[in-house]
């Protein structure tokens, strides 16, 4: 049987263990015959902004809180849309990529909706692993098309001395723990962007089509990082779209990696 890489191992474990349910929330629901306006308010109460709609046992669509005036829900009621609705059995790196179509997406548990999720539960932990892994994975594989594109450390004359000397300083703190590393492995993600973009050879085989576009996707790359360390809201220096967009160019360099000297 072919080795998994490391790529395609975490994959799996997102297609197969970890699906929407893992971030999904319960959807509360009212009848056809509510009251708009009462239902408005016990919703601006629990800080909903949608109510599933119940018809004889059935989750039949759903209101908008925005939408509620006066009347009964059954007027202000949205029919379910086919690129809403998922099983509970969906992988969670899909719901990811659903996003880009929709606000918000419908869990069906056997033949019922009954679960909900919205951008806000892109914020929790398993989304937050999912993406860091990713980034990770990226960081592992730019090390190693470094390594085979210019060896014996011949990637110093794409760097600043400042740069090569901070490597050398974490390389001597790491050595002294008896750590099994190279003087590469001590490279930082600005160093690696940096080799990348400025070897005309292996930013053409990342198909980077410029310094400028590269030095934007790992500016990107880096914000998202930095925000997925420290805890900090994911989307604070764009919108989900921005962050979908990022991860899937981030999908096609590692498969690209996946390609070179394999």
């Amino acid at each position: 049987m072919k080795k998994l890489s490391p790529y395609h191992e975490l994959r799996l474990l997102y297609e197969k263990d970890i699906h929407v349910n893992h971030i999904s929330e319960v959807f509360d629901i009212c009848q056809p015959h509510d009251d708009a306006q009462m239902i408005k308010a016990q919703m601006e109460e629990k800080d909903y902004d949608v109510l599933g709609v119940e018809e004889d046992g059935r989750v039949i669509g759903y209101v908008k809180r925005g939408d509620l005036q006066e009347g009964l829900c059954r007027n202000y009621m949205t029919p379910f849309s086919p690129k809403e609705i998922v099983s509970d059995s969906t992988p969670l790196i899909k719901i990811l990529f659903l996003f880009k179509e929709t606000e918000r997406i419908f869990v069906l548990e056997e033949n019922r909706v009954t679960r909900l999720v919205t951008k806000a539960d892109l914020q929790k932990p398993p989304i937050r692993m999912l993406l860091f892994g990713i980034i990770t994975l990226l960081e592992m594989h730019l090390l190693r098309v470094i390594n085979h594109y210019l060896p014996q450390n011949d990637w110093k004359r794409h760097l600043s001395m400042d740069r090569i000397q901070e490597a050398e300083r974490l390389y001597t703190i790491r050595s002294v723990k008896n750590e099994a590393i190279g003087l590469s492995d001590c490279l930082q993600i600005c160093d690696k962007r940096d080799i990348i973009l400025n070897e005309v050879e292996l930013r053409q085989q990342l198909k980077f089509p410029s310094k400028t576009k590269g030095k934007d996707y790992f500016k990107r790359l880096e914000g998202l990082r930095n925000n997925l360390a420290h805890a900090q809201e994911l989307n604070t220096e764009g919108s989900w779209e921005d962050i979908i967009l990022l991860i899937e160019e981030t999908e096609a360099i590692l498969e690209t990696c996946e390609q070179i000297d394999r």
